[in-house]
């Protein structure tokens, strides 16, 4: 089953955004459909794929699971919760990606291009847009889109991510005015892979608490 999911998916220009759109619109209903069929049967089969496991990753403030893999197509398919104190710095990305909130919110910032954000200071960051994503609210963005979020607890986003279209990408944290740059899993050490890895513990309770928060019938 899992092999052939969401084919609207797959031979995905991830390039042209609105064909993206397109795709993504018809893949999150697919996810889902019927209080999250689709992503509730990919929960209870991720314990049991090392692989995927081995993707998963928990930090102080959140956990990224990692639901499908299809490197023959391009994409993944993740959930992000979060937890109370969650927000990031402005950012961009290494590969084009779609977000949709399942549970809770989040404030959503948009810088615009990082065309000249490999050189740009905090003080040159201004926000072009600044929205509240809710249960239900979906967006696409580039891989060269910078934006910011700053979460409630308990909010679960599944994100729809593209191939990579560079190795590495850019945080600023706006209240030192410090920047520094992340490279791939490729590029890490494996003490950097161990550091993020999420536990069997954590991802069993993460599960557990994603599922818990499952729309009611």
């Amino acid at each position: 089953m899992t092999s052939r999911i969401l084919p609207s998916l797959h031979h995905l220009d991830w390039n042209d955004l609105p064909a993206v759109t397109a795709a993504a619109e018809r893949a999150f209903a697919t996810l889902t459909d019927a209080r999250w069929s689709l992503v509730v049967h990919l929960l209870r089969q991720l314990p049991g794929d090392a692989a995927l496991v081995d993707m998963c990753e928990s930090y102080d403030f959140m956990d990224k699971l990692v639901l499908h893999d299809d490197p023959e197509h391009g994409f993944r398919v993740r959930l992000h919760r979060f937890r109370a104190g969650y927000f990031d710095r402005p950012h961009n990305h290494r590969w084009p990606f779609a977000s949709a909130i399942l549970a809770g919110s989040y404030r959503h910032t948009q810088y615009g291009s990082d065309g000249d954000f490999e050189s740009a200071s905090a003080e040159n960051l201004r926000p072009l847009q600044i929205r509240t994503e809710n249960v239900g609210d979906w967006y696409v963005l580039d891989h060269t889109a910078v934006h910011s979020v700053t979460a409630e607890a308990g909010t679960i986003s599944l994100v729809l991510r593209g191939p990579a279209a560079k190795d590495s990408f850019r945080i600023i944290d706006a209240p030192t005015g410090s920047s520094f740059v992340v490279k791939g899993a490729k590029y890490e050490s494996e003490k950097e892979r161990a550091d993020k890895r999420m536990t069997v513990a954590r991802l069993t309770t993460s599960i557990t608490d994603i599922l818990d928060d499952r729309p009611a019938a």
